[in-house]
């Protein structure tokens, strides 16, 4: 299970960097050689500080000599502290390079993994990325890479590196001392699968409930802090507040646990190392009782072979237990890449070559649509608009009509028939250019705390924003007088939080942003449910003067906002059951004429 989230992880999310991996696995191997070199002449040097004539008959030493011409051994003996020391220096310079270059990648491929999410829900269809909340993609795409990446990845380089040195030190160990080496390797290795298979267990629950916590503190803080005027009007805060902390003090219990479990193996590990020492002392002194300089250099060797050894099994101890921990995040990982398909996602190319006007109309034929696994919203959608036309659609809620808005838009593909713009056909590959000449005004307009300038001109960078259509587009939307009370103008930041404006300026807002692209067309999906009677009349009194130079698409519950369309389109349970006026509409259907009647039309 654990090789296949790392062959998944990697064939997700590092196909491409196979190589730069293999890379690092060469630089460790290359510092666990400088480790065994430095270590290793740690053992000659003190042999010739102690006894210098000890060496005089090896091979090694007297091949020195006759290339060098040095003779004397406390020379030779300095020489050789000298190149120890040199190693380690290069070694230490060698690995802060290393862990320079390990850092810049992991936090390369981190910032890749979150672009790739983050580019998968800007770009691919928006009935596709409507599966996971909005707190679940700011999750996914701000914390979990990282996460991923420094419980996992990290720990995982972290692993192979210190587990090379610590190789190639138990290697210089064995070769010099093979018996007491063995033993010591034996009482370490037991006692560390004992261990990791203790704090394994503990780690591994304690990760999937702090996972969960984390998720669900995530969501609550979202929830609450998104709505703190609705919290305050039910009186809420307490409640609210208390199933905060009550998640809180679980996260912190949790969290506490884990870093628990991670700072308890560096002193099991210095245990083991002292246990460690003392059976390499034991077996190295029965051995050389009647050489005491080579007792010393033994000592001397174990003690640097040990002291090397120590931070690095602390470190693949940390590592194991993190790798572990990881585990939970990379399944997430993984989860989310395997649920939104994106191992087929492609960016859609736009065909720029055609540049829609709106001359003449606006064809939908046998349109259906439906969401997945679900029961038709749209069934057999038959409507032309033409252009200059003000066209109200209404109907019960749930009927399908802002769900129409997004089929013409392009934001959900229908699933059968078609969309014609003066005879040319919609596809995926033109939709973006026909959204060009359409202004959009929601229901709940996203107030930035900006400049009336930036949010008017919201997705146009600030170096390429009209002053004067921004000026313009105000004007026309009737925001220019509330501009006018504050002495910046369109550079003014009024708004903290989308307060400090009221929901009619707010709409005003919205239609502005929309008029600033100067659309042939524009879509109000429900932009007046939610304003009083005077504010609403404001409104469609604007909205009258401007169907006279635009096409108007106004999706309503309130009817009351559509009382200057020139036609009415009325849909119910997916289907459009007749056009018209408000009269004709409300002599031939009943429940038509109910919704007139609860709208105050006369």
């Amino acid at each position: 299970m654990y090789l296949e989230n790392v062959k998944k992880f990697i064939k997700y999310f590092g196909e491409e960097r196979k190589f730069k991996l293999a890379g690092f696995m060469v630089l460790s191997f290359i510092a666990g050689c400088l480790e065994f070199l430095g270590i290793a002449l740690i053992y000659p040097f003190i042999i010739m500080i102690i006894k210098p004539d000890s060496l005089s008959e090896s091979h090694l030493y007297q091949s020195w000599i006759s290339y060098s011409g040095i003779t004397d051994a406390t020379v030779n003996a300095l020489i050789i502290g000298f190149f120890a020391l040199l190693l380690f220096i290069i070694k230490n310079i060698f690995m802060i390079f290393y862990m320079y270059l390990q850092c810049k990648f992991i936090n390369n491929w981190k910032q890749f993994i979150s672009n790739k999410f983050m580019k998968y829900y800007l770009f691919a269809g928006y009935g596709d990325v409507l599966r996971t909340s909005a707190a679940d993609k700011l999750y996914i795409v701000n914390s979990l890479p990282g996460q991923v990446m420094s419980s996992f990845l990290m720990r995982l380089l972290t692993l192979i590196t210190n587990s090379i040195i610590v190789f190639m030190v138990i290697a210089l160990v064995l070769v010099k001392f093979p018996l007491a080496g063995l033993l010591t390797i034996a009482f370490v290795v037991f006692s560390m699968i004992l261990q990791n298979r203790f704090f394994k267990n503990k780690t591994k629950q304690i990760t999937l409930f702090l996972n969960q916590k984390l998720n669900g503190m995530n969501n609550l803080s979202c929830e609450y802090l998104k709505n703190l005027k609705e919290v305050k009007m039910l009186n809420g805060e307490s409640v609210f507040y208390t199933q905060y902390e009550k998640l809180g003090k679980e996260l912190v219990k949790y969290s506490s646990m884990y870093e628990f479990y991670n700072s308890v193996p560096p002193y099991i590990i210095e245990i083991l190392i002292v246990c460690s020492l003392i059976i390499l002392g034991v077996v190295i002194s029965i051995n050389s009782l009647t050489n005491q300089s080579a007792l010393v250099a033994s000592f001397a060797l174990v003690v640097a072979a040990i002291f090397r050894i120590a931070p690095a099994l602390n470190r693949i101890q940390t590592s194991i237990i993190n790798i572990s921990v990881g585990r939970t995040f990379v399944k997430a990982l993984i989860k989310e890449y395997e649920a939104c398909d994106m191992g087929n996602f492609n960016l859609v190319s736009t065909d720029k070559d055609i540049d829609f006007t709106l001359k003449n109309k606006i064809e939908l034929k046998h349109v259906s649509f439906a969401y997945k696994n679900e029961k038709p919203v749209l069934k057999n959608i038959n409507l032309v608009i033409n252009k200059g036309d003000f066209i109200g659609i209404v109907g019960l809620s749930g009927a399908g009509k802002s769900t129409l808005a997004d089929v013409l838009t392009g934001l959900l593909e229908a699933n059968s028939g078609e969309i014609l713009v003066d005879g040319i056909k919609l596809t995926k590959s033109n939709f973006a250019q026909f959204r060009k000449i359409i202004g959009y005004v929601p229901q709940d307009i996203n107030v930035l705390e900006k400049s009336f300038r930036e949010n008017v001109a919201w997705g146009v960078p600030s170096d390429e924003i009209d002053d004067n259509l921004v000026v313009q587009a105000l004007i026309d939307a009737k925001l220019n007088r509330f501009m006018k009370d504050f002495k910046d103008g369109i550079y003014s930041v009024p708004f903290i939080d989308s307060k400090g404006i009221s929901q009619g300026q707010k709409q005003r807002l919205a239609i502005a942003r929309a008029l600033y692209r100067q659309p042939e067309i524009i879509i109000l999906d429900e932009a007046t449910s939610s304003l009083d009677v005077k504010v609403e009349h404001e409104i469609t009194d604007m909205l009258s003067k401007l169907k006279n130079t635009k096409t108007i698409i106004a999706i309503a519950h309130r009817l009351s906002t559509l009382k200057s369309c020139n036609k009415l389109v009325y849909i119910k349970d997916g289907k459009i059951v007749d056009t018209g006026t408000f009269d004709e509409l409300s002599q031939r259907y009943s429940d038509f004429e109910n919704l007139v009647k609860l709208s105050s039309i006369n």
